[in-house]
């Protein structure tokens, strides 16, 4: 499992996304996606709710209660998966930390 107590991935960091990087839905499909320079992610419903919540005023914590509230899923696991989902997305320079 990650170690959120240290690094800009921690439980009290907040992240947003990039400035290069935008949320949107897609106007063709309907479905939520990623934009960068690079590429557009194809996003699924639950890396989309991450994401929204990717504001810069909520901390990793924070957006793992939310989560926790709505999905019926073990808090480790759910700590877990988001918090390598983040890593993932602040790897490729889509995150930034606050």
């Amino acid at each position: 499992m990650p170690d959120l107590s240290d690094g800009c991935t921690g439980p009290f960091s907040r992240p947003c996304l990039a400035k290069r990087a935008r949320l949107q839905i897609d106007p063709v499909s309907g479905k939520p996606v990623l934009l960068s320079q690079e590429a557009v992610i194809l996003l699924n419903r639950t890396g989309y709710e991450i994401l929204e919540q990717c504001d810069g005023t909520r901390s990793v914590a924070a957006i793992i209660d939310g989560l926790g509230t709505r999905y019926s899923i073990a808090k480790t696991t759910l700590t877990q998966e988001v918090s390598e989902y983040l890593e993932k997305l602040n790897q490729r320079g889509l995150l930034q930390w606050i």
